[in-house]
């Protein structure tokens, strides 16, 4: 009994379905960017994260009636939430720059999405810093910015950016273009 999808050549002998074709190079180089940019965020979180004292102030500063088990509880619930949301983040990422290689168009277009928020929040944060200063945030909003979060959301721009151009590149879109209906499927068997 032949499988119901078997292809066969004009002799009746079945014929293997081709190879899928190989993402090409750019497309590669973004996803590594992709997952770079969410791991300079972990790193970016990490180095806030290591200024406890900052932080406990800061939340004192917001909350003044709390007690200081209130504040340590509060920041260690602050630190784990921050670190499964950069879990949670670099596992999406994954798995879209995983459907980008297999091109799926739709999952290109979401990481360009996510990339225009990123780029827009590195835009508003230099903007803000620059307009307002530091000192004023700080006044209006209790938060503190410093030199540090610009230069990783600048960063983590810039890396965002060069993955969105390797996703575009001529080479990505011909892959895209050729490959959209290519995508691998189970064999079927017939009972």
């Amino acid at each position: 009994m032949t499988d119901v999808e078997q292809r066969v050549d004009a002799f009746g002998r079945p014929v293997s379905p081709p190879e899928p074709a190989q993402p090409p190079k750019a497309l590669q180089i973004a996803r590594w960017l992709w997952i770079a940019s969410v791991l300079v965020g972990v790193v970016q979180a990490f180095v806030q994260l290591l200024d406890r004292e900052r932080l406990i102030s800061e939340l004192r500063q917001l909350q003044p009636e709390m007690t200081q088990t209130d504040l340590d509880a509060a920041a260690n619930s602050g630190i784990m939430f921050t670190f499964m949301f950069k879990a949670l983040t670099l596992m999406v990422y994954v798995l879209l720059s995983r459907r980008m290689l297999e091109a799926r168009n739709w999952a290109r277009i979401t990481l360009t999405v996510f990339g225009g928020f990123g780029v827009f929040n590195a835009v508003i944060t230099v903007l803000t810093v620059s307009l307002i200063g530091p000192a004023l945030i700080k006044q209006l909003t209790g938060m503190t910015v410093s030199g540090v979060d610009v230069v990783f959301a600048v960063l983590v721009a810039v890396v965002e950016v060069a993955a969105i151009v390797f996703m575009y590149r001529p080479e990505a879109n011909r892959f895209i273009r050729e490959n959209r209906g290519a995508r691998p499927r189970p064999p079927r068997t017939v009972l």
